[in-house]
């Protein structure tokens, strides 16, 4: 008998994935074969930062790498599909940009691997039509409702897609009059606040942090960006459903999702894990290290409580979880560094991460990204991949590669926090200025570093 290792192999398909029994991982549909999701997100290094994956897709080379990610032994990619691509005018779908996809899903089934399609996104730019704001404009909210609806009749039965990513990081954010659409974006959340409270709008527009501002009213600002980022899950899962989409959905959210760390200028996402988990499959988490130091390694204690924090708070939800991205540098200077890391400093960090996200429930991880971007305009991206941009596999890849057949013949299993503490979110923000650092997060750690330690954040 051939061992059950996991992976979506061509013969097994025609299985869609679906969220195990026991509501710690996945297995294949019919078969009930476990199944491990471990992989890379997934853009051509060779199509600029951002990536014009669809504008300049070359099917051979997306093959080769496909055919490279399958045979290091990982199992799926995710991919960003794209607004400009598929719907560039109000009623115009690109047969041509679908015709696309169409050729990356075949390819993905020719290699073996299942996709996360995340989505859509505006990498190419935004379509003109798309300028409202996504969680609050009544037309905005239409306008992806029927993209999806779209997709989903046109991929909804088609098994080697493993879910539907709402969205990347979304965000409903804070309000602003800052010049440009984006600043009118945000305009209308406050227009929109305003009218659920029967208020006028007026110019006192809430700022992130809490210095000066009303507890009462900050926080019914709080609750109103809560209500809007559920309804916007709510009515995407139902337009997928509806037109027949059979694959499971998720939304990647962004580590500041949990207020552990809200760097200034941010404020909470509004996307509170136990508010929208009920609309999903499974929860996805984002998680890049944010060391205060010079080196990573000195401020790794920190790092990894951090982690474990945000992880564990997401889990809360009662619901299979993803680490969706992670990553960090090694091989490449990226802009703003001063130095070039090598390889093997992204290694340092990845291993950290993988001991730390099986403890605290991950059961399934993609790395950020396939392979290092080859622009010079490329963030942490530039250093990230598992691959090279020449396509070698570096340091972490080949580890990672160890860790796909380790975790596929015997995933990690959950640890209960060693000590658990509660928190009130409000309370906790304002004695914080709206934006908690990780100095409150260390005082925690500092007399038991590596404690698993879990932070329940509630009203």
């Amino acid at each position: 008998m051939a061992p059950d290792d996991g992976r979506g192999s061509g013969e097994h398909m025609a299985d869609f994935i679906r969220v195990s029994d026991d509501r710690q991982g996945f297995v294949e549909g019919a078969s009930g074969r476990r199944f491990v999701p471990f992989g890379a997100n997934y853009f051509d290094p060779k199509t600029g930062w951002a990536p014009k994956i669809w504008a300049r897709f070359d099917a051979e080379r997306v093959g080769r790498h496909f055919g490279q990610m399958a045979g290091a032994g990982l199992n799926c990619i995710r991919v960003f599909l794209d607004q400009m691509i598929l719907n560039p005018a109000p009623d115009d779908f690109s047969e041509e940009g679908f015709r696309k996809a169409d050729d990356l899903i075949a390819l993905a089934r020719r290699a073996g691997l299942r996709i996360i399609f995340s989505g859509p996104n505006t990498w190419h730019g935004s379509p003109e039509h798309r300028r409202g704001d996504p969680y609050a404009d009544p037309q905005e909210i239409e306008f992806n409702r029927r993209l999806w609806e779209k997709i989903a009749a046109r991929w909804g039965g088609e098994p080697v897609i493993l879910a539907w990513d709402l969205y990347n990081e979304p965000m409903v954010g804070w309000p602003t009059r800052a010049k440009g659409w984006r600043g009118d974006q945000r305009l209308g959340l406050w227009q929109a606040f305003a009218r659920e409270r029967n208020v006028p709008a007026g110019d006192d527009l809430p700022p992130a942090d809490t210095a000066g501002q009303d507890r009462t009213a900050w926080a019914a600002y709080l609750a109103f960006q809560e209500g809007l980022a559920g309804q916007w899950v709510e009515r995407q899962c139902k337009a997928l459903r509806a037109a027949g989409a059979r694959q499971m959905i998720t939304v990647g959210l962004i580590q500041w999702t949990i207020p552990v760390h809200l760097p200034r200028g941010l404020g909470l996402s509004g996307f509170t894990p136990r508010r929208i988990a009920r609309h999903l499959d499974y929860i996805s988490a984002h998680f890049y290290p944010m060391p205060r130091q010079g080196s990573l390694e000195a401020d790794l204690p920190v790092q990894q409580a951090y982690l474990e924090v945000v992880l564990r708070a997401m889990r809360q939800a009662d619901k299979p979880l993803v680490l969706e991205e992670f990553g960090w540098k090694g091989g490449r200077q990226v802009p703003r560094d001063s130095r070039t890391w090598p390889e093997e400093h992204q290694t340092f960090w990845c291993d950290a991460l993988m001991a730390v996200s099986g403890r605290a429930g991950a059961a399934g991880w993609l790395n950020w990204g396939y392979a290092d971007a080859d622009d010079p305009k490329a963030d942490v991206s530039a250093a990230s991949g598992l691959w090279t941009a020449e396509e070698r596999l570096k340091h972490w890849g080949r580890r990672f590669s160890q860790y796909a057949a380790r975790y596929q013949a015997a995933p990690p299993s959950y640890t209960l926090p060693a000590r658990r503490i509660a928190v009130n979110t409000v309370d906790f923000l304002f004695d914080h200025g709206g934006h908690p650092q990780l100095d409150w997060l260390e005082g925690q750690v500092k007399d038991s570093p590596g404690a698993n330690l879990e932070v329940v954040f509630g009203v």
